[in-house]
C-alpha cells in the first residue's frame, strides 16, 4: 500500500515527538528559534550529506546551483526562512510546506525520507506502518479512495491518443540471454552453412541489443542533467547551455514519471492522490508528480482534492449527478504511467 504525504508527514512527527520525549533531540529542534534552527542544520552539514539530502537543502532555501556546498547554501540562507518551521512545531500553525516537513526529517534522520509516491515507509523498528487518512479532509469532504494500479489497471478508450505516453522499459541481460539460448537450441537442428549463418545472426543480434541497452542507460544517465521541455523532462549533458532553459540534476524517476496534464478534462475524481497541481498567474496546471514546479522555481505543487476537481475541473457543480457518475467511471489516458 502506497504512503500519502499526509501518511509520511504523520510518521515523521512522531518521530519528532519521540525524540522529544526521549530527550535526544538535536539542540536546535530542542531550543526552538529560527537562528538555533538555522545553526543545527549548518552544523549538521559539517558531516556528509547524501546527494537527496542536497536537493532537500536546496529546496528549502530557494538556491538550486550545485557549485556550491551545503554549508555555504545554508549560511546564506535567510534565518527568516527557518520561521514558518518553527511555528508548526510550536502549534502556532496547523499546516507547513512539504519542503519545511522534509528538512524536518533530515534533522531527524527519518529512514524514510524524501517522501515519494508509492513508497511505502518504515516506522523504524523494521516493519511496515503505513496510516490510514482521517475519514474527513481538510475541506470537510470524505476522500476518495484511488484504486491500486496492479489490482484495477487503467482502461483506455481505443481510438483516443495518449497525451502522456510510457518511457519503454530498457532491455535486460536475462531477456537477451534468454533470446540466445532459444536460438542456439534451433542451431542444434541444423547443419553446415546454415548452422554457421544461424550463429552469425546471434552473435549480431547479441550486439545489437547490448549496444541498445547501453545507448538507453545512457540516454537516462549521461551528462547526470536534464532540463523541462514543454511537459516533461529530457536528459542533457552537464554542460550542455540550453537557451531560456534551467539544467538540473537528472532524477530518473522523474525523467520517468514526471508530466505535465495537457487534457485537464480527462481528470477524474480517481486523480486524487496521483495529481498535483499549481496556479501561476490565475491559471491551473496539473502534473503527474509531487515537488517543486518545473519552471516556476520555489512554487511546490499541492496534491489536487476532490474540491478542486470539483470547483476547477467540473465548473463549479454545474453538472447534474448522472454527468458527475459518468466522468468519475471515466479513466484518464495520462493515468496509465507505471508504479514503482
Amino acid at each position: 500500500m502506497e504512503t500519502f504525504f499526509i501518511d509520511y508527514q504523520r510518521l515523521i512527527m512522531q518521530a519528532y515527538e519521540q525524540q522529544q520525549a526521549n530527550n535526544t533531540l538535536p539542540h536546535g529542534l530542542m531550543h526552538l528559534t529560527p537562528g538555533n534552527l538555522k545553526e543545527e542544520c549548518v552544523k549538521k552539514c559539517t558531516r556528509e550529506v547524501s546527494r537527496r539530502d542536497q536537493k532537500v537543502i536546496r529546496d528549502f532555501c530557494g538556491d538550486l546551483s550545485e557549485s556550491k556546498s551545503c554549508q555555504v547554501i545554508l549560511q546564506r540562507c535567510d534565518t527568516d526562512k527557518f520561521r514558518p518551521l518553527v511555528n508548526y512545531l510550536r502549534g502556532k500553525s496547523d499546516k507547513t510546506d512539504e519542503k519545511n516537513i522534509e528538512l524536518l526529517a533530515w534533522l531527524l534522520d527519518f529512514p524514510g525520507r524524501p517522501w515519494e509516491i508509492w513508497k511505502t515507509i518504515s516506522n523504524g523498528d523494521g516493519t511496515k506502518k503505513v496510516p490510514m487518512l482521517d475519514n474527513t479532509s481538510e475541506t470537510g469532504e470524505t476522500p476518495v479512495r484511488v484504486p491500486d494500479i496492479k489490482d484495477n489497471p487503467p482502461v483506455v478508450e481505443t481510438g483516443k491518443p495518449v497525451e502522456n505516453p510510457i518511457i519503454p522499459e530498457k532491455p535486460t541481460i536475462q531477456t537477451l540471454m534468454d533470446n540466445r539460448q532459444e536460438k542456439e537450441s534451433n542451431q542444434k537442428q541444423l547443419g553446415g552453412k546454415s548452422a554457421k549463418t544461424l550463429a552469425a545472426a546471434v552473435m549480431v543480434s547479441l550486439v545489437l541489443g547490448t549496444s541498445g541497452m547501453w545507448w538507453w542507460k545512457d540516454k537516462l544517465t549521461s551528462g547526470g542533467c536534464m532540463y523541462w521541455h514543454e511537459d516533461h523532462y529530457e536528459p542533457v549533458a552537464c554542460d550542455q547551455k540550453i537557451p531560456y532553459t534551467t539544467v538540473i540534476a537528472l532524477d530518473a524517476e522523474k525523467l520517468k514519471h514526471f508530466r505535465k496534464i495537457t487534457r485537464p478534462d480527462t481528470i477524474t475524481y480517481d486523480a486524487v492522490g496521483k495529481v498535483w497541481y499549481s496556479k501561476i498567474k490565475g491559471k491551473m496546471e496539473y502534473y503527474t508528480w509531487a515537488g517543486e514546479h518545473p519552471e516556476v522555481f520555489g512554487n511546490q505543487l499541492k496534491p489536487i482534492t476532490p474540491y478542486i476537481i470539483r470547483i476547477h475541473i467540473l465548473s463549479g457543480g454545474s453538472q447534474n449527478n448522472d454527468t458527475i457518475v459518468n466522468t468519475m467511471k471515466a479513466v484518464p489516458t495520462w493515468y496509465s504511467f507505471g508504479s514503482k
